[in-house]
């Protein structure tokens, strides 16, 4: 999720049939912190096929990392409302029209993104305003939201954390065109086999090197095993809901429309530049907004292709302020032999990563002109 999605309003034809409340689920909310102030709140949001249990062991560590740790379900994963008709017609209607005609498919797809992201700044909106979370202090390393009415969430938003994202959620071209190893994208697989599968290969350990030439694209380690392997029936019952991901769901036809319409591309373009003056906002809310930070967290012994998006926005933000574009402050922070389920293998490296102060990062260095 993206600190400029924040900043859209939900399109006409969704905003008719938007409750004032939000369709998100608290599946899990550590609460503050036991006699804190300043602490931190982290809001995390799940990806494909797997719901926010699967980050439930970092909510035991709050105390410990002065954070309180809420935990989301998107809509049509558990708690969450589903989806209306009119939603689902909506991405019908873009996956059907995606080869045919990709640009209305992309408009149709960015209006479906506005509307949920003005769920969500609805939600947090509401959660700010019922739980007195503390704002963002004076230098933005305490307080406030980290999320990777009357309330102005410029002055709580921190940062907005890209978890371990793939390059196709970010809008980026495959490596080399090609997609090989995901099994989500492997059409020699059967439809109903392809999000099983994908839970396997995106839990796997991998041997990745810095040359992108040779990343390992389809055979995880035997040891460390997949984390998938390592959780009993209970566990993955408590995080695994495949069904939005399975062919006909809502994620699988986001993913599909939203890659292949450009929509993602769009939208990454949009989040990496500061918010502008629009709709009458005062320029010292734009500046609050503003200074909202994108961290890029990446675990180098996932899968490759959350290691070719990092270095393909590296390469953009370089060549961005090469070319003097403004952008917002972006930096990235590299998890060491960790893979992408590392909030369940190693909850500590995983909170330390979203949590570190901003002094700590990985900053671009542009190579001289």
């Amino acid at each position: 999720m993206s600190a400029a999605c924040f900043q859209y309003a939900a399109g006409p034809n969704f905003a008719s049939n938007m409750p004032q409340l939000s369709r998100l689920h608290v599946h899990e909310d550590s609460g503050p912190p036991h006699g804190s102030a300043d602490y931190t709140t982290l809001v995390l949001l799940h990806g494909y096929a797997w719901h926010s249990g699967i980050f439930s062991k970092l909510v035991p560590l709050s105390t410990t990392y002065n954070v309180r740790v809420v935990l989301v379900n998107r809509q049509d994963y558990p708690g969450s409302v589903p989806y209306s008709k009119e939603d689902r017609a909506a991405l019908d209607a873009a996956a059907a029209e995606v080869e045919s005609d990709p640009a209305a498919a992309q408009a149709t797809v960015l209006l479906f993104l506005k509307a949920i992201t003005q769920d969500l700044y609805n939600f947090l909106t509401e959660f700010v305003a019922k739980n007195d979370i503390p704002k963002a202090s004076a230098d933005r390393d305490s307080g406030g939201l980290v999320v990777g009415g009357d309330i102005d969430l410029g002055e709580y938003i921190r940062r907005v954390i890209l978890y371990d994202v793939p390059y196709h959620t970010l809008g980026y071209l495959p490596l080399n065109g090609d997609v090989y190893g995901n099994p989500l994208f492997d059409l020699s697989l059967q439809p109903d086999e392809r999000t099983r599968l994908f839970a396997d290969w995106v839990s796997g350990y991998y041997k990745q090197t810095d040359s992108l030439d040779k990343l390992e694209r389809r055979t995880p380690l035997a040891h460390p095993p997949p984390t998938i392997s390592t959780m009993t029936a209970e566990e993955l019952a408590s995080a695994f809901h495949p069904s939005p991901g399975d062919p006909g769901g809502s994620d699988c036809e986001l993913l599909g429309a939203g890659i292949q319409s450009g929509a993602f591309g769009a939208l990454r373009t949009s989040a990496l530049r500061p918010a502008q003056s629009v709709n009458g906002d005062t320029e010292s809310h734009c500046t609050r907004w503003a200074a909202a930070e994108v961290l890029f967290v990446w675990f180098d012994a996932g899968p490759w292709e959350v290691t070719w998006a990092y270095h393909a926005m590296k390469k953009e933000v370089a060549e961005a302020r090469r070319a003097g574009t403004k952008l917002r402050k972006v930096a990235f922070e590299r998890v060491r032999d960790a893979n992408h389920f590392v909030h369940w293998d190693k909850p500590d490296d995983a909170l330390r990563a979203c949590l570190a102060r901003t002094s700590d990062f990985e900053d671009v260095v542009l190579d001289p002109a």
